[in-house]
């Protein structure tokens, strides 16, 4: 169909048309008896010469303008050929409409024909790459429509002949059926039509006055849409307040048969429901994104602060990928002797994470020097709760012995091993156990300790960290975190802890640290043992 020509179309529309002027007369004589039928055959025989005139008329014209040898023509057995193959689309079947129909059962079938007439057409316009063909299918295709209109009017009036002014009439109707307010304005300002629901608002006497007086304005506005509209040949839209009520108001220039503007279309809408509920909307989450900036200032503010005993020190990096987070974890003194450290993943984000962390800081035992203990305590408060299967708490518990340079501890399902490395040595915690949960009624936990020496580093975190991915996919593993802290033994805590961050965002982001959108919290705590 790429391939048609202008003149190819008009010759297959001028041929349909002209056959189906001929179907409709036929069916015209075979209604002898039956006077509603013969109009309506009558009716629709008139519409099809109409269109088949129409279209002669243009392919005449484009004979005389174009010199047609330039490309070749289909002959008169293609157009047959192509005719036979749409006219079933195109027409009814004669033994259809000669069934016993009602006046409105015949009307809609023809309009179902003129429907699949226009998809017909339709179908040509999407194939064809020419923009005279397309102009012209345009043409075709409006023809069509006017013809439903027409059929409409035929079912509203129940009759078969509509005067000019019933099918204005009908046209208003329409416009007046809508609840939008619908007003077409001059160039010179002028109201020449309102519908009803307009009239209703504003009063009867529109028409005759300028647009801006019946809204209460004594000269045009300064950001006049209809002028713009006018000016620009295309559509312009803003809001504005009349009688107390915000209104979406768009502008749409009308074109005479030449394509010369001859006045504006505009179409109000009601949207004060709509702005006063967005302007609802954006005020509760302004209050529910200040509650957040509160409970994010209260969540930091329970992170540990400096400890009095001088035998230990910690950094650390706490970035929740939303206002709040599930991560969490705390460095305290148990007593003189012993300081207790975890680091724990509840399972999802934001508020509902956030709140399990206030459950964890104030349900861990923290006179207890046993972790397995601790966890096993902190399992049996959890299932008296009833948080649901959904979530759960990663953890891993340890207790740091400062006296004796020793390190128990013990894991509740926590997947990112913490490192325990110093400048000639580095391992990982390997620890198993089950998570802080109610899947199951008991968990036991096992117990382990290691020597933890003077200069001795732990390295806890989150798999916020181990879990992000560069551009093409790939993870940032412990690896990475393995080789940033052997090329940089050397360095002190704060250091090597804020190589290790900068190190994910470059992994991310390349050099861009500004981008700093993440997609899990990140949490990382760095200890070091001293003399």
């Amino acid at each position: 169909m790429h391939n048609f020509s202008e003149l190819d179309i008009l010759k297959i529309a001028i041929s349909m048309e002209e056959d189906g002027e001929k179907f409709y007369r036929k069916m015209y004589e075979d209604a002898q008896t039956d006077t509603e039928k013969q109009q309506i055959f009558l009716a629709l025989a008139n519409e099809e010469k109409n269109h088949a005139v129409f279209f002669n008329n243009i392919y005449q014209e484009m004979l005389q303008k174009t010199n047609h040898k330039e490309y070749e023509l289909f002959d008169n057995d293609t157009i047959e050929m192509i005719k036979s193959l749409v006219s079933g689309l195109v027409l009814p079947e004669e033994d259809h409409l000669n069934k016993k129909q009602d006046f409105k059962e015949l009307i809609n079938n023809m309009v179902e024909q003129e429907y699949r007439s226009i998809k017909f057409y339709s179908s040509l316009l999407e194939n064809t790459k020419n923009d005279n063909v397309t102009i012209f299918l345009h043409h075709v295709i409006r023809e069509e429509e006017q013809h439903v209109i027409k059929l409409k009017e035929m079912l509203y009036y129940n009759k078969t002949s509509v005067s000019i002014e019933e099918h204005i009439y009908f046209v208003e109707n329409i416009l007046n059926g809508m609840q939008d307010w619908v007003r077409v304005i001059d160039l010179e300002d002028n109201i020449i039509y309102a519908n009803e629901t307009m009239k209703e608002e504003l009063g009867y006497y529109l028409v005759g006055r300028k647009c801006f007086d019946v809204i209460g304005r004594k000269a045009p506005c300064d950001d006049c849409v209809s002028r713009q509209a006018a000016k620009i040949r295309g559509s312009v839209q803003k809001e504005e307040k009349i009688n107390g009520k915000i209104f979406s108001v768009m502008s749409s220039p009308l074109k005479n048969l030449n394509g010369e503007i001859q006045a504006v279309i505009e179409v109000l809408r009601d949207v004060t429901q709509s702005k006063l509920m967005e302007e609802q909307i954006k005020a509760q989450n302004k209050r529910f994104s200040d509650d957040l900036k509160i409970a994010r200032k209260m969540q930091c503010g329970l992170l540990p602060k400096e400890m009095s005993t001088d035998k230990i020190t910690f950094t650390y990096t706490y970035k929740p990928c939303e206002a709040i987070g599930g991560d969490f974890f705390d460095v305290f003194e148990i007593d003189r002797t012993h300081i207790g450290v975890y680091i724990a993943d509840v399972s999802g984000h934001g508020v509902p994470a956030s709140m399990l962390t206030m459950f964890l800081r104030q349900t861990i035992r923290k006179d207890i020097i046993s972790p397995a203990q601790v966890l096993e305590h902190l399992y049996k408060k959890y299932n008296e709760s009833d948080f649901g299967t959904e979530i759960y708490i990663t953890m891993f518990y340890a207790v740091i012995d400062i006296q004796n340079k020793k390190i128990k501890y013990a894991n509740a399902g926590h997947n990112t091993l913490p490192i325990l490395f110093n400048n000639e040595d580095m391992k990982h915690l390997n620890a198993s156990g089950f998570p802080i949960s109610n899947w199951v009624e008991e968990a036991d936990y096992k117990e382990y300790e290691m020597n933890f020496n003077n200069r001795d580093r732990l390295l806890l975190l989150t798999d916020g960290i181990t879990d992000i991915c560069s551009p093409s996919g790939q993870r940032y593993d412990m690896r990475y975190i393995e080789e940033n802290i052997m090329n940089n033994k050397d360095k002190n805590i704060e250091e090597i802890k804020n190589i290790v961050i900068k190190d994910t965002y470059n992994f991310i982001y390349g050099e861009k640290l500004e981008n700093n959108k993440i997609y899990d919290d990140i949490t990382l705590l760095l200890l070091e043992l001293y003399e």
